[in-house]
């Protein structure tokens, strides 16, 4: 069979010219230096926490069977082990990045010695341990019968940094906003020792539809398609939790709560600046961008609570249970519609699209009519 050759990309730099334990040298730092001709490959990476190193066991002799050293007493097959000793003298190890210094990456970690060739950086691939966990059959046997039973222990446990990761893959990003709105729906569940089963009895009341709104309404499960979230377009960070007899919580952020995550924050503002306001948006300040707003994304929940939020009980007016209508065929567009967002036209029902009615819209500008 061909050869394959490869070409190093960098070379590890620490203080391990020798071999020694792997165990003592993951506890040390090293850089990973990187070529000049590799640099540009480098972008982006500081938004990986952890990431692959892939590089030459130059100092290694290949042996097909070894020991290892939690069982020195038994001989196994090199495939079977992580042991140096591979025909191609190629090893992998997970690092956690610390930090990029231009081309120099500071890592934790990592088991190589002094000068050992490096192939490859990658990101780190843990989609196949994700969905082992998700496809548990007994674990998924109790979300079929309860299916808020995972959230119920992140809401009470106060695991707010969970719940922001999960909240993201709706929200589909990190910023303060959703943290914020985690915040403050995970202290109004706790107060009530309220939870949501879907069916009205539990009600959200959003006075904003921004980011906040999301984190509200991923923890109290209270959303449009339920009928359990109410918004009303009032332009502040603030919600109400409330149960059917009225009795809720009204948590509303304080004035001074984005001067406290701007203090709290300094090298964030800066970036803001350039980025943002002065659209300076070289690879290098976009990349640090990021990287510092999702420092602050998850640093603001750690924020003391009193520090951002009033909290009120207000008496609450809700809504009946939201009626169930039939539907009716628009006799234009020949699409099912609730009868009561139809219209006769000529006798003959239309949707408010064909029969050319007014109806409202929700955007990113609040409510208007269309």
């Amino acid at each position: 069979m061909q050869s394959i050759a490869f070409k190093p990309v960098g070379k590890v730099r620490n203080d391990f010219n020798t071999p020694d334990d792997y165990r003592k040298i993951k506890t040390k730092p090293s850089y990973i230096e990187v070529f000049d001709a590799y640099e540009d490959a480098l972008l982006g990476i500081e938004e990986n926490e952890y990431v692959e190193i892939i590089y030459h066991l130059h100092r290694s002799d290949y042996k097909i069977q070894t020991y290892t050293n939690s069982r020195p007493d038994v001989l196994r097959g090199v495939f079977g082990t992580r042991s140096p000793s591979r025909p191609n003298a190629i090893g992998v190890t997970n690092v956690k990045l610390i930090k990029r210094e231009h081309k120099r990456l500071l890592v934790e970690g990592l088991d190589a010695l002094n000068d050992t060739p490096v192939l490859d950086i990658k990101n780190c691939d843990t989609s196949l341990f994700a969905y082992h966990c998700d496809h548990n059959p007994v674990h998924q046997s109790k979300l079929k019968v309860s299916p808020r039973i995972d959230m119920r222990s992140l809401i009470f446990g106060a695991h707010t940094d969970i719940l922001m990761i999960k909240a993201a893959a709706m929200h589909g990003h990190y910023c303060t906003g959703l943290a914020l709105g985690i915040l403050a729906a995970v202290h109004a569940m706790n107060i009530l020792e309220a939870e949501s089963d879907g069916m009205e009895d539990l009600l959200a009341i959003t006075e904003t539809n921004n980011c906040f709104a999301d984190g509200i309404q991923y923890v109290t499960a209270c959303s449009f398609g339920n009928n359990a979230l109410i918004f009303k377009d009032i332009g502040k960070t603030a919600f109400t939790l409330t149960k059917r007899n009225g009795k809720g919580i009204r948590i509303a952020a304080k004035s001074s709560a984005r001067q406290v995550i701007r203090d709290t924050f300094p090298d964030h503002n800066r970036l803001y600046e350039k980025v943002v306001a002065e659209q300076n948006r070289t690879p290098e300040l976009l990349a640090a961008y990021r990287n510092s707003s999702l420092e602050r994304a998850f640093g603001t929940l750690t924020l003391p609570f009193e520090k951002l939020f009033e909290v009120s009980y207000p008496k609450t007016e809700v809504p009946s249970y939201a009626k169930v209508h039939e539907s009716v065929i628009c006799s234009s567009c020949n699409e099912s519609v609730m009868i009561t967002r139809s219209v006769l036209v000529n006798s003959k029902p239309m949707c408010y699209v064909c029969g050319n009615q007014t109806y409202g819209v929700i955007d990113g500008n609040g409510i208007k009519c269309s």
